[in-house]
């Protein structure tokens, strides 16, 4: 039997390209609505990315982590299982609809009314698909689990680039979210739907491990979510779509790696750790390589990100947007940790403790509420960004405690995986913060900056990687990264 990180490797090969393809995509669409809309608006793009998530979590209720972790789920508990998916995005159809007005009178922005109506389309044709995604995750079908997702993005990329400058930039944006969602959901369903299809079979018997499991992981990820977004919301909500605007685009940018880097990674691991879910050994294995692979690629784009900030966000989005340089900056502290933390999650499902991960996100929930309302209250953004840093480092060491509870993973194991990668890319970020500075006393332009700086820091990276590493190459043909 190949190793755990063998598994994951394998697995990752196609969530990588698949990744790279719609990293690259969404970072132009990033740009291209950074540039055309105003801060304002993009203020309205986080409080709908908001909504747009929380739906999701509750559209999944828990079950696609419990159908994976499950051994032996039956025909009729898988038919059961499609339906409630079917029937739930229905109901959060209704609910959007008619609450749509409470929302936007909470942000107090009335077009958000509609706007929420248009977005609550997609869960009335994206649970079509919802499940077969999951049987195609549990085994380990990326590839054809990249291809989807590669054309859903380019469709609804395509659309945007073209509507974008055919009507409003904000509403071009939730009908782009609409067909992505809806094409996923269709395409799941199509490619699938041979092996395996409903029968029209409800029975809610015998389904007691899956809501009590499912229950456990959507409370999880309700809380984890509200957690991780609570900032946005009391933004929005307290200081403005103005200030949530400059707010979003430095969190956007920062959480990048955890939500389109992470997930090459801790989409495979999920499944792999729980096939060896009784052997904290191999899980310990397999979680060290998974942080030290995560580091290696996260670490230089984050902290090396810091290094030419204004640069970056003068080439890329505009002067306009020179104002959340300083966020940016403090958020990236953020970044970092939730790259850390978020494989937490893979290693307590497969352990089929979600009811743990349910009270640790309560209890850090809670944590960011009481202090990010008291920051919010300052009106000054950057004393929340910084707020939230600091109680992110707390949740950071919690989550290290918790996975010496779990799996027994030593924390000087933990960090000698860490200390490496962060040595390497310190060293990088100096080189980069000393050519961005040298070339701002010559006067040249921030687009000549950004790549005179980065170039140089790439070539250190690459260079002292391999001094760090001498065999990286040889092993990560082989799947194995010591």
């Amino acid at each position: 039997m190949p190793s755990i990180t063998n598994q994951i490797l394998s697995g990752a090969k196609w969530t990588s390209l698949s990744t790279a393809f719609i990293t690259i995509i969404q970072i132009v669409q990033f740009a291209l609505l950074g540039n055309m809309m105003t801060l304002t608006e993009f203020g309205l793009v986080g409080m709908i990315t908001t909504v747009a998530v929380f739906a999701q979590i509750v559209l999944d209720m828990g079950f696609g982590a419990a159908l994976i972790q499950k051994d032996d789920a039956t025909k009729r508990q898988m038919s059961t299982l499609y339906w409630l998916n079917i029937m739930t995005g229905l109901l959060l159809f209704v609910i959007l609809y008619l609450c749509s007005p409470v929302i936007a009178g909470f942000y107090q922005r009335e077009e958000l009314t509609f706007l929420i109506r248009i977005l609550a389309i997609m869960f009335v044709i994206a649970p079509v698909g919802q499940q077969y995604q999951y049987m195609l995750q549990k085994h380990l079908q990326f590839n054809t689990l990249s291809k989807i997702e590669i054309v859903s993005n380019v469709a609804a990329f395509g659309y945007l680039a073209i509507s974008v400058f055919m009507m409003d930039a904000i509403l071009a944006y939730v009908i782009s979210q609409v067909i992505l969602q809806s094409c996923k959901g269709i395409l799941f369903w199509a490619v699938y739907r041979k092996k395996w299809r409903p029968s029209f079979v409800f029975d809610l018997r015998g389904m007691g491990e899956f809501f009590s499991f499912g229950a456990f992981q959507l409370s999880s990820r309700l809380v984890n979510r509200l957690g991780s977004n609570i900032d946005m919301i009391l933004i929005g909500r307290f200081i403005g779509a103005e200030a949530l605007g400059i707010y979003n685009l430095a969190y956007q940018i920062v959480t990048m790696p955890v939500l389109k880097i992470n997930p090459i990674i801790t989409r495979v691991a999920f499944p792999v750790f729980a096939k060896n879910k009784h052997e904290n050994s191999v899980i310990r294995e397999g979680f060290l390589n998974m942080t030290k692979m995560l580091a290696l690629v996260s670490f230089p784009l984050l902290i090396g990100l810091v290094s030419v900030s204004d640069a970056f966000i003068a080439t890329v989005f505009g002067d306009k947007w020179l104002v959340a340089v300083p966020v940016l900056n403090v958020l990236a502290i953020v970044g970092v940790l939730r790259v850390l933390m978020n494989p937490n999650g893979s290693v307590l499902l497969a352990k089929g403790r979600a009811d743990l991960a349910f009270y640790w996100d309560f209890g850090v929930m809670l944590l960011y509420g009481v202090s990010l309302y008291a920051a919010v209250q300052t009106g000054n953004l950057l004393t929340v960004a910084w707020v939230y840093a600091f109680i992110s480092v707390l949740n950071f060491m919690i989550g290290r405690w918790l996975l010496s509870y779990v799996i027994k993973l030593q924390l000087a194991a933990y960090f000698q995986a860490v200390t490496k990668p962060l040595l390497i890319t310190a060293a990088m970020a100096a080189i980069a913060f000393g050519a961005s500075y040298g070339g701002g006393r010559f006067s040249l332009n921030a687009e000549l900056r950004l790549a005179i700086s980065v170039g140089a820091g790439a070539m250190c990276y690459l260079f002292l990687l391999i001094k760090a590493y001498p065999q990286m190459k040889s092993k990560l043909r082989k799947g194995r990264l010591s």
